[in-house]
């Protein structure tokens, strides 16, 4: 959750200073987010007593979160949650702070804050030793570990060299899946298989799920680039109890998969006057391919069969050839993002989208 929720310290509004109503995380639940991570380069936006607030109102309005503690004993104490027995824990910190630092006072809350070498700005951390440490000791706490990181560089597509070998080694401390972000575009997913035998995954960046980048995005038009930032995924995984007999009983990794995301956003049609109202949401581009798909299968169909007194054809009405024009371009801006998404994270874990119900 890459912005402060504290209305009540809004030191007012500027470019890459950001707050949001507690609505926001009403939100969330709504949608059926239980857990966030609250560790980025933009939780001291709002000052410490902004920082301190939005911790306040996740409490209040129950949602789960990762990345902080109470205290700077705390901070790096993993959140466990439980389902079907198996206990999984997460954790969550952040490599950038945007100069800022955690407060001097111990008895503060803290941001697990994890700086790059030479490039924090002067403000403590935690180093990788003591990070490892940390993973290896919430792993203890669990049975299946889920590290999220705040780390590479904005609009790369690639991880940071050195983050290869850092992820590599959380796993090997005991994570059994890494969830990158802070680049806002598309990274690779990397499946590792660790010394004892467990097998993890990576996701070095989902890229963006909810927000207002590139929204002037054209497809065709401007270069390929400029729609990165509304290119996004879900990734999917499993915890999974197996029993090996004698061996033992392990908790691993089981499914993994991606579900492409297009970042749909509005802007250009409301520029235009064609639209009243905002639309900026994620959308499952394989549910929407097919949906578009039959859509235009339906009106070819209505063209050729619809007739008049004579037999003649009479074809789409002024609107029909509209919306027929329309979801063309709207097909292949998804097959295009589509196809562009899988070059950057790989198509082995491609997953059917889930099944809307039937009055969906």
């Amino acid at each position: 959750m890459e912005t402060p929720v504290a209305p009540a310290h809004s030191r007012g509004s500027k470019p890459f200073m950001f707050d949001a109503p507690v609505a926001l995380i009403d939100a969330l639940k709504a949608n059926g987010i239980k857990i966030v991570s609250f560790a980025n380069n933009h939780v001291m936006d709002q000052g410490w007593a902004g920082f301190a607030e939005t911790r306040e109102h996740l409490r209040e309005e129950g949602m789960l979160f990762a990345g902080s503690g109470d205290n700077a004993a705390d901070n790096w104490r993993p959140v466990i949650t439980e389902a079907n027995g198996i206990k999984v824990g997460w954790l969550g910190m952040t490599r950038w702070l945007n100069g800022n630092r955690n407060p001097d006072k111990d008895d503060q809350p803290h941001v697990n804050f994890f700086p790059y070498p030479n490039e924090s700005g002067g403000a403590p951390g935690a180093d990788e030793a003591a990070v490892l440490e940390a993973i290896k000791q919430a792993r203890a706490k669990c049975d299946f570990l889920v590290v999220s990181i705040h780390w590479g560089i904005e609009y790369a597509p690639a991880p940071r060299p050195e983050d290869f070998e850092t992820a590599h080694k959380m796993l090997e401390a005991g994570a059994s899946v890494i969830v990158g972000h802070h680049p806002h575009v598309l990274q690779p997913v990397e499946t590792y298989k660790t010394q004892d035998g467990r097998d993890a995954v990576i996701f070095y960046s989902l890229g963006n799920f909810l927000s207002n980048q590139s929204r002037t995005y054209v497809d065709g038009l401007m270069p390929d680039k400029d729609g990165d930032p509304r290119d996004s995924m879900i990734g999917l995984f499993s915890a999974v109890r197996k029993d090996y007999g004698p061996a033992g009983i392990r908790v691993e990794l089981g499914h993994v998969g991606i579900l492409p995301v297009w970042g749909e956003n509005n802007r250009n049609e409301m520029a235009r006057g064609q639209a009243k109202t905002t639309i900026i949401r994620p959308v499952l581009i394989d549910r929407e391919i097919p949906k578009l798909q039959a859509r235009l299968d339906e009106m070819n169909k209505l063209a050729t069969s619809t007739t008049d007194a004579t037999g003649a054809s009479t074809g789409l009405t002024s609107d029909q050839k509209k919306e027929f024009i329309e979801m063309t371009n709207q097909l292949k801006l998804l097959s295009d993002r589509r196809n562009l998404l899988l070059a950057r994270t790989g198509d082995e874990y491609v997953t059917d989208p889930p099944k809307l119900p039937a009055n969906k």
